[in-house]
């Protein structure tokens, strides 16, 4: 039995990996001490308060809560960051934050899974703006088509969120935000160029009254592209030709305070893009290469109210679709198109009582697939869910509580829950645990695709334990944590590429992340230790490395000169459920500087994969080369 904790769409499924064994990297040792030195260091330092900036997040108690007081684990990535990776795929930022690996099957567009703590790719739940976006064929939340520089920030919540968003959280949650507008009317754009011809182009507006804020974005982005796959590629997908990549993409977000306490937001993102991708090679027309048209869309309206003292209520209704169309292709069994539409409404409210904030929501979900090519005896489906929690604070007491129950015609209800509790040993030590339950649906490909699916299919279940340690102060700030996730009926795809369910899997795992700053100069550090196994076959998840780590250093001279690097390290994978294939270990090296040319003039620079390292992130796929990126900014960002 195969288990496949990767699945590509169903017009891709042909494109499967083939085996062959590789040197494995062990991650180099000083790692360890280097964090071992910054447990030190805070362990050293007085107990000071928090830092007085300290940002407001909302994923991972559906209500706004401050970063320092969040019971899991959170990571913010700022307006800032995201600048400083222009040309680059969010799965490449996402890639260098802890507990999260990505697994790309080529460069910018292409098919990726993304997985964190160790879960399956169907376990991360994206959003954008608070909705759902992904393929409901695949399962999978989709980020090959998202633009980075309409993004304002982005948050990642690790461990199980069903509890708090229903099926596909098993994992965690990223949250993508659009940016909004700001206090006064201002321009701003840029254009990039780098490797691989790569052009692009972004301006906006924002601005912001008493009443309304608003922000318009657009851009343009093209790359040439490279080889991305290698002989060694599967069912001789191998193409020698470069993969080349152009998007089209603009956002909008509006805000209008109607009446005090009373205020309606409008939401939207849509990305159109080409992307070409291998299946194969025809001697009689070299230059022929699959392509992909992906249409990407999100959108809403929320509004949100003091309904009375302490009762703060909101409602909204968004939409997402994704569309997938293989128009031209080497091999004609690859072409086809997939569209994924799916409804979210919801009625949320926030209740002041002296346990904490009390949450009840209700909200309906629809999703369809539609295909002009391939017939699903199913294409559609509705849940409904509910949902309550409690999230309060009394001393150094922290508490979160969320149960919620989804109920379809497919698997009737699917209840969940989860309890985080914190305590504070001091102003800036914390300790805390946690324990939650989780489940994911299968999707519309598993459960209805003809020939090659199984509508026997059961739900993935999930239970997860958790310990932390978190210390924080003016100058820096640490966070560790154990945990165990346990799965059971994991879906997965067995050797003749049929889904099915596997009995048992388990992720034990320890991470650790530590900043500092020395005045104009930020350290960072972060590692994982993980133990993927599948318990039924005692093998290694595939895809997962027992050991990655990512170290940071930025300095900034006054504002008008940063400069950064960041070193991301990986242990060796296997590419299939016997262990028999290895993917190498790696390690990758990144550069990049900003410089102020005038006050509202800004030029950076980076620097990819600087010693221009080989190796494959899935079997028959190339890693991008050592490749460099210029970028011209004006205005505020």
């Amino acid at each position: 039995m195969s288990t496949s904790y990767w699945r590509a769409p169903a017009r891709l499924r042909s494109s499967r990996f083939t085996p062959a064994a590789r040197a494995a990297a062990a991650m180099p040792r000083p790692l360890a001490a280097g964090l071992a030195l910054a447990a030190c260091l805070a362990l050293a330092a007085p107990a000071l308060a928090a830092p007085p900036l300290d940002p407001i997040v909302v994923t991972g108690a559906r209500e706004p809560v401050a970063l320092s007081d969040a019971l899991q684990d959170v990571t913010v990535i700022d307006r800032a960051t995201i600048e400083a990776h222009s040309g680059a795929s969010i799965e490449s930022l996402l890639a260098e934050q802890s507990g999260i690996q990505v697994a790309t099957s080529g460069g910018s567009g292409s098919v990726s899974s993304v997985f964190m703590r160790g879960a399956n790719a169907d376990s991360t739940l994206l959003l954008i703006d608070g909705m759902r976006y992904g393929s409901a064929t695949t399962g999978t939340p989709i980020f090959s088509n998202l633009p980075l520089d309409q993004i304002d920030h982005i948050e990642i919540v690790r461990g199980p969120m069903s509890s708090v968003y229903g099926s596909d959280a098993a994992g965690g949650v990223i949250q993508v935000f659009t940016r909004r507008g700001q206090a006064d009317a201002d321009a701003s754009g840029s254009v990039a160029l780098g490797s691989e011809r790569y052009a692009g182009a972004d301006v906006g507006v924002r601005g912001a009254s008493a009443a309304l804020d608003y922000s318009l974005q657009s851009g343009v982005h093209r790359s040439d592209g490279y080889p991305y796959t290698n002989p060694h590629a599967y069912f001789g997908n191998y193409n020698p030709n470069p993969d080349h990549f152009e998007q089209t993409a603009a956002s909008a977000n509006l805000g209008y305070v109607v009446v005090p306490g009373w205020s309606v937001r409008l939401q939207g993102l849509d990305a159109r893009a080409a992307v070409q991708f291998s299946d194969g090679y025809d001697p009689a027309q070299p230059q022929l290469t699959a392509r992909n048209l992906l249409g990407s869309a999100s959108g809403g309206v929320t509004v949100t109210g003091q309904a009375a003292s302490g009762w703060t209520t909101t409602l909204r209704y968004s939409a997402s679709r994704d569309d997938v169309n293989t128009d031209v292709a080497v091999n004609s069994y690859t072409l086809g198109r997939y569209t994924t539409t799916q409804h979210l409404a919801s009625w949320q409210n926030d209740l002041a009582t002296p346990a904490g904030t009390v949450l009840l929501a209700v909200e309906q979900l629809h999703q369809s697939v539609n295909s002009p090519t391939t017939a699903y005896t199913v294409d559609t489906r509705r849940v409904d869910g509910l949902q309550v929690g409690l999230n309060g604070r009394a001393g150094p007491n922290s508490w979160q509580l969320n149960v919620r129950s989804d109920a379809n015609a497919e698997f009737g209800r699917r209840n969940t829950s989860a309890l985080a509790y914190g305590f504070d040993l001091s102003p800036a030590w914390r300790v805390g645990a946690s324990a939650g339950t989780s489940f994911v649906m299968p999707s519309f490909n598993d459960l209805y695709y003809p020939g090659d699916s199984n509508p026997a299919l059961r739900p993935q279940r999930g239970h997860n334990y958790e310990a932390n340690l978190r210390w924080q102060g003016r100058a820096g700030r640490l966070h560790l944590a154990l945990y165990e996730n346990r799965f059971q009926d994991l879906i997965a795809l067995d050797v003749n590429y049929l889904p099915v369910n596997i009995g048992q899997s388990r992720i034990r795992g320890a991470s650790a992340q530590a900043a500092w700053r020395f005045g104009d100069l930020a350290l960072g550090a972060a590692a994982d230790l993980m133990d993927p196994q599948d318990l039924t076959h005692a093998t290694q998840l595939a895809r997962r490395a027992r050991k990655a780590a990512t170290l940071t250093a930025d300095w900034s001279a006054g504002g008008r000169l940063s400069l950064g690097a960041v070193l991301r390290l990986s242990g060796l994978r296997y590419d299939d459920y016997t262990n028999q294939q290895t993917l190498g270990g790696y390690g990758q090296l990144g550069l990049h500087g900003d410089w102020q040319l005038a006050p509202r003039w800004r030029i950076g620079v980076r620097l990819d994969n600087a010693t221009d390292h080989g190796y494959e992130p899935a079997y028959g796929y190339n890693a991008p080369p050592r490749q460099v990126f210029l970028t011209l900014r004006y205005g505020v960002q």
